[in-house]
């Protein structure tokens, strides 16, 4: 790989893993506003083999200067081109919330360009794409928008009560939100591959257990639902217990799936 598209590739991807070869890699998608840096973590909590790369999107951290991308396909594509760079390791996808809905059109993309799928396709608190339905947030004010985002949890007082802060998360909120809210389902082929969804018992949202168990129309391959307790950012306290399901997942023979 040359320099230029080593450039390309760092570009959309963060590193969370301790080092060595991996043999295999997680790609990570964040909630929407969200960023990379939720899964710093990931590393400790799963098995050494397994490389944690989150996807870096325009609009936060180190690329806040740019404009969030507004549209699936643009932001797909781009994904597509920086996997295509990456290495031939065997590799998983995992989104939560807005990342399950762009890991499942990424994973639909890569196959359409002839590329390796995913061995598994994890999915958390967003509703099977069949039923999304309204995406809240997109069209209300702003201050409709943050008492939905306190309703949820997940996002801290000290980000909510400071306007100053708002003047910066809520345009790359809105712009995640509108990516989701643009598309419309439209049918296709179900992927082959394994999904497995995860959900909160007490999410308020669309993406309560019924609806999140709308995933398995999207595939012919093995369908697996997990049940937290806890809301819609049921990871807050069930990340030991979310990253030994996924690295459980990951372990297991590919004859077995």
């Amino acid at each position: 790989m040359d320099v230029m598209t080593r450039a390309t590739a760092d570009r959309w991807l963060r590193r969370y893993h301790r080092g060595g070869t991996p043999r295999l890699r997680l790609y990570c998608l964040h909630y929407a506003g969200g960023s990379p840096s939720m899964f710093r973590d990931w590393p400790a909590l799963l098995p050494a083999h397994v490389a944690v790369e989150a996807f870096m999107l325009p609009g936060r951290d180190g690329r806040f200067r740019e404009p969030a991308l507004e549209r699936m396909d643009a932001l797909v594509g781009a994904l597509v081109e920086a996997l295509r760079q990456q290495p031939d390791t065997p590799y998983a996808l995992f989104g939560y919330s807005f990342g399950a809905q762009v890991s499942f059109h990424l994973a639909h993309a890569l196959r359409e360009a002839g590329l390796p799928q995913p061995r598994t396709l994890f999915v958390a608190a967003s509703a099977g794409p069949s039923e999304l339905g309204h995406v809240p947030g997109v069209d209300e004010t702003d201050e409709e928008l943050v008492g939905y985002m306190r309703s949820l949890g997940g996002t801290s007082s000290a980000v909510l009560d400071n306007p100053e802060l708002l003047d910066l998360v809520l345009p790359t909120l809105r712009a995640d939100l509108r990516t989701v809210a643009t598309l419309p389902y439209t049918p296709r082929p179900p992927l082959a591959v394994p999904i497995h969804a995860f959900s909160g018992e007490a999410d308020p949202t669309s993406a309560n257990p019924e609806l999140m168990a709308a995933w398995q129309r999207e595939t012919t391959g093995p369908f697996r639902q997990t049940v937290f307790p806890g809301g819609h950012f049921f990871i807050d306290d069930a990340l030991p217990e979310l990253a030994a399901a996924i690295g459980a997942d990951l372990d297991e023979p590919a004859a077995a799936r």
